[in-house]
């Protein structure tokens, strides 16, 4: 199964539908002679209109059983027949004006007609009505078969059928009822001609600024690829392929961790998958640009079909949908943690209050980690695949999942729920009848958070106060795992709004650092962000530009001069350790200037060009910092210590010889 989403099961509901009803018509048919028909052209209308829906033709059926009708008006077979093609064109309340009118003028016609009434209300958003008319098919059974006109053998055995789906309609009917009084959203609205097409396009994703729209597209019988499009003076711009994801292959379903530096996205047949479609990465610049894309290291792929992923706030979770052995039905929702060395744990699969024995997909995690969206064809539904929700209680149990009801749920597929980064702003898929093609994406807004506590994303920066520049730390908090920074001094949080942050750092060369933060509410279109700002225990002089001007200069008032000596400290690549030998050098200089009054010493660290410049700064400043520390445990005071750095070197020496700190020694001879 190469495709990013579930292969169209509604498809094979379509034509079970289909199937129903030309079965059913059949059965009409052979109920004929019992209305005592009286015109030989009606009945022979009425047979052309039911060879036109065996063969899929339901307008022209429609027109036939029509004609039919008005050749003999009391025909209640053609008026069925007529309900039968309007719910096969979804046109649900005239298939429920035609069979109201069966039931009108012969209430004992079919004990079905009851239970297909009670489906085509549902189907039109008619809950309530929907539950009537369910609720009198259940009764009827307590009526002898005989006493219905329509009850012939397959009219019973179809009924059995209804029977056995009646209980769960009838729960979906009081589970709509129940969320009307609680969801709320009032109104559902296309995203337009720019977005959606005539292909399917589903999955939507919203960048935390809700500018940046990605989606899949399903261009007919084509692949599946990842499209685009951007806000642009308040419309969005026409959707266009992701050039960096899309291969000839299906690809899709992205999401980006709530910071913007990683995405996820599902791949399908690419050689370095394990399975038919597979979960990739890859990592996001400052920028934008989405780097080299890898399938997932660790257990969350599987020689199966894995796709779907949604990442936890914090980037800890993936949530994702999988075919793979040893789950409760035809596709399940797992979760996965990632580890230390940035592998993905085995999967957990969310269990049978989530999983049912039919299509679960489309998971959706909020900002909080406790409330969960997805898409299920198995649970009560208004229709066809619905979305769901769920919680998260205190003993780290599911709920059994409430549906979103309407205006989201309609009798027709929806599928893939995304919430902004303020929760305000929902987006989804559906294949209403209104849209521009068959799956468009629609969104709606909120009042407020729907079932997610309010969360603040925060953006943490460690920086060298005195030098104004970032730094890599260790950031340790009291109640939640340390982070170890990369060299941009960055780490991110998902911080619930209103509490407090209480954050430490423990780093060499710098004093010990303490600070608690009070994280307001936040819109998170922009992160909130917070300096962890370090003082070093070095001093950094202001230069003077006349004290070592001339190294023979004379002191005023003193016949001594002052006088330079220089000392290089080599490194190896990558390395801010001094060698042994190295050690020994450095001490053997310093030795003889603890008995000689020192002015200053400079210390200025140094890299070769290889790698970037910041991290080439850093990996200069950790140098100098290193040679800081052994000068200061020879004696030398902190106050008498200039310390520098410069990064790389570009010159036409060999690489090995930059990656060095040059001391200089200023003392009064």
């Amino acid at each position: 199964m190469g495709t990013i989403f579930i292969p169209k099961p509604d498809l094979m509901k379509r034509f079970y539908s289909l199937s129903l009803f030309i079965f059913l018509i059949c059965l009409w048919g052979t109920s004929l002679e019992a209305q005592a028909i009286k015109s030989p052209t009606a009945a022979e209308i009425y047979r052309d209109a039911e060879a036109a829906l065996l063969e899929g033709k339901a307008e022209q059926a429609l027109k036939l059983f029509e004609r039919s009708l008005k050749a003999q008006p009391g025909l209640s077979a053609a008026r069925r027949g007529m309900g039968a093609c309007y719910g096969l064109l979804r046109d649900y309340p005239r298939a429920i004006e035609q069979y109201e009118a069966v039931l009108e003028s012969d209430s004992l016609f079919s004990r079905t007609l009851y239970y297909q009434l009670g489906e085509a209300h549902y189907k039109a958003g008619h809950h309530k009505k929907a539950l009537e008319y369910f609720q009198r098919f259940k009764q009827l059974q307590e009526i002898k078969a005989d006493t219905f006109s329509m009850n012939t053998e397959r009219e019973l055995k179809e009924e059995q059928r209804y029977l056995e789906k009646l209980q769960s309609n009838m729960r979906a009917c009081e589970v709509t009822l129940d969320s009307i009084k609680f969801i709320n959203i009032t109104k559902v609205a296309n995203m337009g001609g720019a977005v959606n097409s005539k292909d399917d396009d589903y999955f939507p994703f919203v960048t935390n600024d809700q500018e940046h729209l990605f989606y899949t597209r399903k261009a007919g019988k084509g692949t599946e690829d990842l499209f685009e499009s951007r806000l642009e003076q308040g419309k969005w711009s026409k959707g266009s392929p992701v050039k960096s994801i899309n291969t000839d292959k299906d690809e899709g379903m992205c999401t980006l961790v709530r910071d913007g530096r990683r995405i996820y996205f599902t791949a399908c047949g690419r050689e370095q998958g394990m399975g038919i479609c597979d979960i990739w990465e890859a990592l996001v610049s400052s920028e934008g640009e989405i780097g080299e894309a890898t399938p997932l290291s660790g257990y969350a792929n599987s020689g199966r079909w894995e796709s779907q992923a949604s990442i936890s706030c914090d980037g800890s979770t993936l949530f994702f949908a999988s075919e793979r052995e040893g789950g409760l039905g035809k596709s399940d929702l797992y979760y996965s943690k990632r580890q230390a060395d940035g592998s993905w744990s085995m999967p957990v699969n969310l269990g049978p209050r989530i999983n049912t024995d039919d299509y679960e997909e489309a998971p959706f995690i909020t900002n909080d980690g406790r409330t969960l969206y997805f898409s299920s064809y198995g649970h009560p539904g208004m229709g066809d695949q619905d979305i769901f929700m769920s919680w998260l209680d205190d003993n780290g149990e599911w709920s059994i999942p409430i549906n979103l009801g309407p205006p989201v749920n309609t009798a027709f597929r929806e599928l893939g729920l995304y919430l902004s980064a303020d929760g305000a702003t929902g987006y989804f898929a559906s294949e209403r009848p209104d849209g521009f093609g068959n799956l468009d994406i629609y969104t709606f807004q909120l009042d407020e958070q729907l079932y997610s506590e309010p969360t603040t994303f925060v953006e943490g920066l460690v920086v060298d106060s005195a030098l104004d520049m970032t730094v890599a730390a260790t950031v340790q908090f009291p109640d939640r795992p340390a982070i170890t920074t990369g060299p941009d001094g960055r780490f991110f949080l998902c911080i619930p709004a209103g509490e407090s942050l209480d954050i430490s750092v423990d780093k060499k060369y710098f004093h010990p650092y303490h600070n608690v933060f009070l994280i307001p509410e936040w819109d998170n279109k922009q992160f909130y962000t917070i300096e962890i700002l370090l003082k070093s225990v070095f001093e950094f002089p202001e230069p003077q530009a006349d004290r070592t001007r001339d190294s023979t200069s004379v002191i005023p008032g003193r016949k001594k001069t002052l006088k330079e000596y220089h000392h290089t400290v080599l490194f190896g690549f990558d390395k801010a350790t001094m060698d042994l030998d190295e050690m020994e050098r450095l001490d053997k200089f310093l030795k003889p200037f603890k008995e000689k009054n020192i002015q200053m010493l400079e210390i200025t660290g140094y890299a070769d060009d290889i790698g970037t410049d910041i991290y080439n700064m850093l990996l200069s400043e950790e140098r100098a910092k290193q040679v800081a520390l052994v000068v200061t445990e020879n004696g030398f005071g902190i106050d008498k210590i200039a310390l520098d750095y410069k990064g790389e070197i570009l010159n036409d020496k060999p690489k090995e010889e930059n990656r060095k700190v040059e001391l200089k020694v200023i003392a009064v001879e």
